[in-house]
């Protein structure tokens, strides 16, 4: 999994939580960083913010070959838009969650579960 946050206290708890839940870990704080660990390594799992320091996280995944896209794309974002969430449903990302995070939800979404409808 590569968690792709620039608030390092974010990434680091988002880390920690991940490898307790049982996952193998990488970590990136900007556009840049996460295109290096791409380069070097597959993903299953990709969690990724949308505003980065340099560019933009949507922008980063649309840049991604199939052979190195993840299967498994959740975007965070603090500055949810109807076009950041088309845009995404476009690229196949599996879910756009709001910052702050809900954890459980978060930890849901990352295991491919959606969240039910209260029907």
């Amino acid at each position: 999994m590569l968690i792709v946050e620039d608030g390092e206290v974010l990434r680091k708890h988002l880390a920690r939580l991940f490898v307790r839940e049982g996952y193998l870990v990488t970590t990136a704080g900007s556009r840049a960083e996460a295109l290096g660990e791409l380069a070097r390594a597959r993903f299953a799992t990709l969690l990724l913010d949308i505003k980065l320091p340099d560019g933009d996280g949507l922008d980063l995944l649309a840049a991604l070959d199939e052979e190195r896209r993840p299967h498994h794309t959740v975007v965070m974002t603090a500055f949810s838009t109807v076009e950041n969430e088309t845009r995404a449903q476009q690229l196949g990302v599996s879910q756009v969650l709001p910052k702050p995070l809900d954890l459980k939800r978060l930890i849901n979404a990352v295991r491919g579960k959606k969240r039910r409808s209260a029907a």
